[in-house]
């Protein structure tokens, strides 16, 4: 394959790239890492570049290829930003936590000693060029150069992220002692630089389900990790660090009564757990979009993002990160949204857009924008609802209310039993739980708790770097779990297209 060289203005940096490479991913590996929270759908302009030699020609970085020799001027475009770790102090023993999501990846500097963590930085996953959802990245991975350019992408990124955080920190020249990762089986796989295939053929069985330290300079974060970088035990193909985890930390409490805990990501997991110790788990797959990604007007969490959404009397309100128009939503205002609008009867239960026979018609400031054939919602800022982003938000409720339901018919649990329901990741933390249970994620638990425990998959991460015991405890914890593979059950495919509809309001 041809390659074409990048070179960096003012700084003369150059590094060459195969043909085709999107400019933002080459970034990334030449330490410039452009932010780019619409998922590269250039649809947010914050990756924006100059080209040639006098930076005439602007572009935008996640939209355009390497095809030729190009020299790029990044000053003024909008790179990570990393938080500084208030009060760390040079001397200190570091680790480093980190959840490798499908889609957004966290790190977390951990000041071992004190037991003190600060969460330094959010990201895409720069992988997601290869599919949105682990199936696709499996699937892309067949290819061999595919497959280390994925595991060279993620180990890139995490690599600038630390340097730019000790930086930040005012602790450069500090090596972290230890890395730590969490996330689902495939995206730790990567990392590590293991054959992904056996994960997408049957049986699925993962090639391993233990991630040992290794040196650093096998993935590629010599001079910044002094010790040893590893990850925490899976359980099996689609049953993740990130679910072994928390059950890890649940572990340490008592429970009373069923726990349910659901995972919210591109990649659901889920695991049903009796006083008794036993536990049954499930993993579903759910798609990017309540995560931003895969809505036409979706986005993470970033300036300009709507996060969440409202009804007053004087027609709908909306929280926006920053100032200016808005450049997107995220999945938290997108549950906002939808459950505004099925209130208001714009949306019908079987997820069908109704623009005429509403309840006295679309809210105030919300119009009718038809995009081509397709009916859509105008919202504001020129950004749109359209039908598909409805049927997208209706496919990843229909595979987290078909597996809780499942995994209980799997436990011999009815709904009234569970006493409890623990609601984990991003979304979970940041979410109205109202507009959740009114698009029937879940079956109705009348008599559960409803709890909302943020990032357990870094958590459990931040926990591991603190305490030496923990992976083994992990170890442990995952010898008491009973998969329920939901493809295997005789009923999946009618309770999957059963849950499909919203709750009748």
């Amino acid at each position: 394959m041809r390659e074409y060289t990048v070179t960096l203005v003012p700084s003369g940096r150059s590094r060459p790239f195969p043909e085709g490479t999107i400019l933002s991913d080459a970034l990334v590996d030449m330490g410039v890492p452009l932010r780019t929270p619409c998922g590269g759908r250039g649809l947010c302009r914050r990756c924006r570049v100059r080209l040639g030699d006098d930076a005439s020609t602007e572009v935008l970085a996640c939209r355009s290829v390497v095809d030729r020799d190009v020299r790029v001027m990044v000053a003024g475009a909008s790179t990570w930003e990393v938080s500084p770790f208030p009060g760390l102090t040079r001397g200190r023993r570091l680790g480093a936590a980190v959840d490798l999501g499908t889609t957004t990846v966290k790190v977390a500097l951990v000041d071992v000693d004190r037991g003190r963590f600060h969460t330094v930085a959010s990201f895409l996953n720069p992988q997601r060029r290869f599919g949105h959802d682990v199936v696709s990245r499996i699937a892309a991975a067949a290819d061999l150069r595919a497959r280390d350019r994925m595991t060279g992408l993620i180990r890139s990124a995490l690599r600038v992220c630390l340097e730019k955080a000790l930086l930040a920190s005012r602790i450069d020249g500090t090596t972290i002692e230890t890395v730590v990762l969490s996330g689902n089986t495939t995206m730790l796989s990567l990392f590590f630089g293991l054959d992904v295939s056996p994960l997408g053929r049957y049986p699925y069985a993962a090639a391993t389900r233990d991630f040992p330290g290794v040196a650093p300079g096998e993935v590629g974060l010599d001079g910044i990790v002094g010790g040893e970088v590893k990850g925490l035990p899976v359980f099996s193909a689609f049953l993740g660090a990130d679910l072994v985890g928390a059950l890890t930390l649940f572990g340490r409490t008592s429970l009373e009564g069923w726990t349910l805990f659901a995972d919210l990501g591109t990649n659901g997991e889920l695991f049903l757990a009796a006083p008794s110790g036993e536990v049954f788990a499930a993993s579903c797959a759910m798609g990017p979009a309540l995560e931003g990604m895969n809505i036409s007007c979706g986005m993470s969490a970033d300036d300009g993002a709507i996060t969440r959404i409202r009804s007053t009397p004087a027609g709908l309100a909306f929280d926006m990160m920053g100032t200016g128009e808005p450049a997107g939503i995220t999945g938290t205002a997108l549950v906002d949204l939808i459950a505004v609008l099925l209130d208001a009867r714009v949306i019908r239960p079987d997820g069908r857009l109704d623009l005429d026979g509403g309840r006295g018609g679309l809210p105030e400031g919300l119009t009718a924008a038809p995009e081509g054939d397709m009916k859509a919602v105008g919202l504001w800022g020129g950004l749109r609802l359209t039908q598909m982003d409805i049927r997208n938000v209706q496919l990843a409720k229909a595979a987290m209310h078909a597996a809780s339901r499942l995994l209980m018919d799997a436990a011999g649990v009815a709904p009234a039993d569970v006493r409890r329901v623990v609601l984990a990741g991003a979304l979970g933390e940041k979410m109205d739980l109202e507009g959740f249970m009114r698009l029937g994620f879940l079956p109705p638990f009348g008599g559960a708790t409803f709890e909302v425990a943020g990032n357990t998959s870094l958590e459990a991460a931040l926990t591991a770097c603190i305490d030496p015991g923990f992976a083994a405890q992990a170890a442990q914890a995952r010898q008491r779990v009973r998969e329920v593979v939901l493809s295997e059950q005789e009923a999946f495919q009618d309770v999957f297209i059963s849950s499909l509809d919203f709750p009748g309001g």
